[in-house]
């Protein structure tokens, strides 16, 4: 599936996700897929480096990561994955992430959300070119 293969390709995402400088897979599993990648991201107050530990359980169209360790407090993620009548793929996304230093409450939920709307759009914008 594009949308899993996209999601899967970190040596290519500081080409297409916004505000990624570095990307780095740590560790693969055995199908090659990067299970333990560090990230470094420009996160608009601060630029952030953290690592993260990727499970996927494709086979019930879910994928997602655990926080390991670096500059956050917190950051989990979950993707599911759902058809639609159309033929094409609804994405669902969840993210936890927690800063561990101090953000105002509504400045924390314009960039949270900021950055999902432009996570989901630089995804569409990558499958589909």
């Amino acid at each position: 599936d594009e949308i899993v293969t996209a999601l899967t390709d970190f040596d290519h995402y500081t080409e297409w996700q916004s505000g990624m400088l570095e990307c780095t897979v740590k560790e693969r599993d055995d199908a090659g897929r990067g299970t333990l990648v560090e990230f470094y991201v420009d996160a608009k107050v601060k630029k952030i480096r953290y690592t993260v530990k990727y499970f996927y359980d494709l086979d019930n169209a879910k994928m997602g990561w655990d926080y390991v360790g670096g500059d956050l407090k917190e950051c989990t993620g979950r993707y599911q994955f759902s058809p639609t009548e159309d033929g094409a793929t609804e994405v669902a996304i969840d993210i936890v992430t927690e800063t561990g230093f101090f953000v105002p409450g509504p400045m924390k939920k314009l960039i949270r959300d900021q950055s999902l709307k432009n996570s989901m759009r630089d995804l569409k914008k990558r499958v589909e070119k």
